[in-house]
């Protein structure tokens, strides 16, 4: 029986045509996405893995778990299905920045992730096609508004708490200042 010998490189195959973009798949596991696609996987997953932690919370008070079980159960559920979820989205991003995937790793390392994140938010990708591929095609609409929903909550929840906090602490000076007099 005659056996063929199936031997190839990356250099055996084509380039991509001269400006040619790949559009990125929200589930994918390789390819390159930019900044705004980014941040909306990234805000996209953690509302998913909210909704999948409010039901796995009421399926556990469904079946008696206490409050101790169910949350360490959801704790580390959703915690590794979101670390997980955040490596992928990561992994592409540091594609279309020219860097391997396993800079993601990075994101593992306390503070150091919050460096890495920042970088990956706002730093800018490679121009044209690099290593992993083709650059992401324009954004769409809904990927525009998804990763300006995700900040914008976020800048929402930090002036909100600041303007609750000096609500209370003013509540506070009153009511010690009547007290002095």
């Amino acid at each position: 029986m005659p056996t063929i010998a199936l031997e190839a490189r990356l250099t055996d195959f084509p380039a991509a045509p001269a400006g040619a973009v790949q559009q990125p798949q929200p589930f994918a596991l390789h390819g390159r996405i930019g900044r705004v696609r980014y941040l909306a996987y990234s805000f996209g997953a953690m509302i998913a893995l909210l909704l999948v932690a409010i039901v796995l919370g009421a399926l556990l008070g469904a079946i008696g778990a206490g409050p101790a079980v169910a949350a360490g159960l959801m704790q580390l559920l959703v915690g590794t299905l979101m670390a997980a979820a955040n490596l992928v989205i990561a992994r592409r991003r540091l594609h279309d920045l020219g860097k391997a995937g396993w800079w993601g790793v990075l994101l593992l390392v306390p503070l150091l992730n919050i460096a890495v994140t920042l970088w990956l938010a706002i730093g800018k990708g490679d121009e044209g096609e690099n290593a992993y591929g083709a650059p992401p095609a324009p954004n769409s609409r809904g990927a525009i508004a998804l990763a300006c929903v995700g900040p914008g909550l976020f800048l929402a929840m930090v002036l909100y708490s600041a303007v609750d906090a000096y609500k209370t602490i003013g509540e506070r000076t009153r009511a010690a200042n009547s007290r002095v007099f």
